[in-house]
């Protein structure tokens, strides 16, 4: 019932979340209740995810956020430290489970979640992977590779920080690969070193796409020369694990951008990766595949200032925040599977991956109301698919309809749901109190 609350309502605030004061004190137990695990409510979900990733080739897109409550931080105890090291707060590290062939959120594949209460040991590059932080990356993504039995291909997609040899050398096998984009200038097994080499190899060719607009940076056209090759990688000596092989052979696709606005703006992308790049189609693929990754970053913004504001919770404890921390992640994905849902993606899914059959037929009534009189004003999208359901909330929540207009995102999706699921209630009381009408009226 929490979690529903949360998905619903799309919110942190326990006065939202429950309708009567006992609700509210089961509410704050269940948060506070040390049976109630992080890891079985991201088993659930894994497990929803794992149905709609049968048959697909899946997207495993990995990244780390902080959660900083450093602005409540006397209300607030056993947390650990974030961003500065002086902050407190806690991390979430989150395994997006993606459509690799039309980009659909397909659901919440695993995540750690933790707080960090130790500083950084001085022998800490040494130490086995097991014993650092930075083992989430190759554990959350083991465990959401298990978590999709019927998926019969898996790519895993970091960022620079997952630029981990054993990643590498652990994860891949006949149905995983694995994108990473370089941030180390890795010795190769020969001789020289890995940037170098893929400087060496002649352009291919050239890609052409709009870059995402970020905070701080507007979106743009980019035009990026392509370079390709093989190169053999040199295992560390510091905390060499001899389980590891001495060299890994990878593939390495670099993009550079031509003429771009400045030198620091410029986007220079090293992509290693263990799928086959043999021609310019192959390396274009493998940045079509790389680009998804921005996927993730729409999860954070939903997950805290954008849409749920995690970090506005007047819960207190840290345990109790790493609960809450859980099942806002299922919320935010599927305000996720919502945007990424919206076109065409969304016309191979039906509605009831995310709505009820209650829950479906109010949003029968609520689409003819909301449909114009003209084509441009109806729905497009095939009746009870899941991108049906999102042209409907997308209009609850602000957006016009009009195929001109800029395209809802998280914001929109999330106004539109808490307005859906309020119309939705009132649908509910209404039919539960139709025999007592039904019997005043005769």
């Amino acid at each position: 019932m929490v979690l529903e609350r949360v998905c619903t309502r799309i919110s942190t605030s326990l006065r939202q979340l429950a309708d009567t004061r006992a609700e509210k004190i089961a509410f704050t137990r269940f948060f506070g209740n040390p049976r109630v695990s992080p890891l079985e409510i991201l088993r659930t979900a894994a497990a929803r995810a794992g149905e709609a990733a049968a048959g697909r080739h899946v997207l495993i897109i990995e990244d780390t956020s902080e959660i900083n409550y450093q602005a409540k931080a006397l209300r607030k105890r056993g947390l650990g430290r974030v961003g500065n090291g002086t902050d407190v707060g806690l991390f979430v590290h989150p395994a997006l489970a993606v459509d690799a062939a039309d980009g659909s959120v397909l659901g919440l594949a695993g995540a750690t979640i933790w707080r960090r209460t130790k500083p950084k040991q001085a022998n800490y590059q040494a130490l086995p992977i097991e014993d650092k932080e930075s083992h989430k990356w190759l554990a959350t993504a083991q465990a959401a590779r298990r978590a999709l039995p019927e998926t019969p291909l898996a790519t895993v997609i970091a960022d620079r920080e997952g630029d981990i040899y054993e990643v590498f050398a652990r994860l891949p096998d006949a149905r995983t690969h694995v994108l990473i984009r370089a941030t180390k200038d890795r010795a190769l097994a020969e001789h020289g070193r890995l940037f170098a080499e893929i400087a060496k190899q002649p352009e291919a060719g050239r890609l052409v796409f709009e870059l995402e607009a970020r905070p701080g940076r507007p979106g743009r056209t980019v035009t990026l020369a392509v370079r390709f090759g093989q190169a053999s990688i040199r295992q560390p000596k510091t905390g060499a694990d001899r389980r590891d092989p001495r060299s890994l052979s990878l593939n390495i696709v670099e993009v550079r951008e031509i003429d771009p606005p400045s030198p620091k703006e410029a986007v220079i992308w090293r992509l290693l990766t263990t799928h086959s790049v043999t021609t310019l189609a192959d390396a274009a693929r493998i940045v079509d595949l790389y680009r998804r990754r921005w996927t993730i970053e729409q999860l954070f913004r939903t997950l805290k200032s954008q849409a749920i504001d995690v970090e506005e919770s007047l819960l207190a404890d840290g345990e109790a925040l790493e609960r809450l921390a859980a099942t806002t992640l299922v919320a935010a994905t599927r305000v996720m599977q919502l945007v990424h849902g919206r076109d065409a993606a969304g016309a191979a899914f039906e509605a009831a991956r995310l709505f009820d059959p209650a829950e479906i037929t109010v949003l029968e009534a609520l689409i003819r109301r909301l449909e114009g009189r003209t084509e441009k004003q109806k729905n497009p999208h095939p009746r009870h698919s899941l991108a049906w359901a999102a042209w409907g909330i997308a209009r609850l929540g602000g957006w016009t309809g009009y195929a001109s207009e800029r395209p809802p995102g998280p914001i929109t999706f999330t106004r539109g749901l808490r307005r859906f699921h309020a119309i939705a209630e009132g649908f509910a009381l209404a039919r539960s109190l139709q025999p007592q009408i039904d019997v005043c009226a005769r």
